[in-house]
């Protein structure tokens, strides 16, 4: 309800390209479900089983991702901090 409430509180342009962007999202969303699943080459529960070995495959690599950027997160601020002392001691 917020967004239509701020959709019809902005200009008349803004208004009328928030409409066909919301317009677009909301049919491309139904069109790709309808092809997605009438096209689909698999059976309903071989198609659910790979989504989720998939889905977690990509969770894991996320997972892995984010740990490995707090490390090298880690390793800069720490950086940083031992380079500006050493400039702060000249």
């Amino acid at each position: 309800m917020r967004i239509i409430n701020a959709m019809f509180n902005h200009k008349p342009k803004i208004r009328k390209s928030l409409f066909r962007l919301l317009t677009g999202f909301i049919v491309g969303s139904a069109v790709g479900s309808i092809l997605g699943l009438t096209l689909a080459p698999k059976k309903g529960k071989e198609s659910r089983e790979y989504l989720r070995e998939q889905s977690m495959k990509m969770f894991l690599k996320g997972k892995e991702y984010i740990q490995e950027e707090k490390k090298v997160g880690l390793f800069k601020r720490l950086l940083i901090k031992l380079l500006s002392s050493k400039k702060h001691e000249d």
